[in-house]
C-alpha cells in the first residue's frame, strides 16, 4: 500500500501548481511570439487572444474607464513588429507586452495634459454608447467612422470580418484601420508584397460576398 503523503508535501505541491502552470503559459507564449516572428499571422493572433485580458487591465490601470481599443491596437501592432526583439532571457512574454501597453499609455497621458481640450474631447468619445449617441445626435465634434464601428460592432460587417482567417483580417486591419499602404504592410509584417496584396483580395472578396446575403 502506497504511503500516504503528509500534509506538508501535500501543501507544498499545491502552492508549487499556480508557478508550475504560469511557467508552461510563458513557455507557450514565448513560443507564439517567435512563430510570430517569422511572419505566422496565427501565432500572433493567439497571442493576442491569451494576453489581451492583461493588457486591457493595464491600459485601464494607466487611462481609467474609457475606450482603449485603439490604444490597444497600437499597442499589439507595436508587439507584432517587434516580435523579433522578444528576449525570453529577459522576462516573460507577459511582461514584455505588458511594458510596451504602459508605455503607450503613459504617451496619451502626457499627450492629452499638453492638449487638455482635445484630451476633454477624447473623454466624450471613450463615454458609454449612450453618451456617443447622444453626441452625434447634437452634432458633437465626434469622429462618424468611430461612432460607425462602435455601432457596427454586434452587426453583421462584425461577424464577417471575424470570419476571415488571421492574416486576411490583419492584412486588412492595417491597411483600413491603420490606413498603411501596401508596401508599408509588407515592410511592417515581412510578408512579400505579392502576399499582402492577395490577403486583401481574398478579405474583400469574402467581406463583399457576406454583405451581399
Amino acid at each position: 500500500m502506497r504511503p500516504t503523503a503528509s500534509p506538508q508535501r501535500a501543501a507544498r505541491r499545491a502552492a508549487a501548481a499556480p508557478a508550475q502552470a504560469a511557467a508552461e503559459r510563458d513557455r507557450q507564449l514565448a513560443a507564439l511570439i517567435a512563430d510570430a516572428a517569422r511572419g505566422d499571422a496565427s501565432a500572433f493572433e493567439s497571442f493576442y487572444d491569451a494576453t489581451y485580458g492583461y493588457a486591457r487591465a493595464v491600459a485601464r490601470r494607466v487611462l481609467g474607464a474609457g475606450d482603449l481599443d485603439d490604444l490597444l491596437a497600437d499597442a499589439f501592432f507595436e508587439a507584432w513588429r517587434k516580435a523579433a526583439a522578444f528576449d525570453v532571457a529577459r522576462g516573460s512574454a507577459v511582461t514584455w507586452l505588458l511594458t510596451i501597453v504602459r508605455s503607450r499609455a503613459l504617451d496619451l497621458l502626457r499627450q492629452r495634459a499638453s492638449h487638455p481640450r482635445a484630451g476633454a474631447r477624447l473623454a466624450l468619445d471613450e463615454g458609454d454608447d449612450d453618451g456617443a449617441d447622444a453626441a452625434a445626435a447634437s452634432g458633437a465634434d465626434t469622429d462618424p467612422g468611430e461612432w460607425l464601428w462602435r455601432r457596427e460592432s454586434g452587426s453583421r460587417l462584425h461577424a464577417a470580418v471575424q470570419a476571415l482567417s488571421p492574416a486576411e483580417r490583419w492584412a486588412l486591419g492595417l491597411a483600413y484601420w491603420r490606413e498603411l499602404s501596401h508596401a508599408e504592410i509588407a515592410a511592417a509584417t515581412g510578408w512579400p508584397l505579392g502576399t499582402v496584396k492577395s490577403h486583401l483580395l481574398r478579405a474583400q472578396h469574402k467581406l463583399r460576398e457576406a454583405l451581399s446575403r
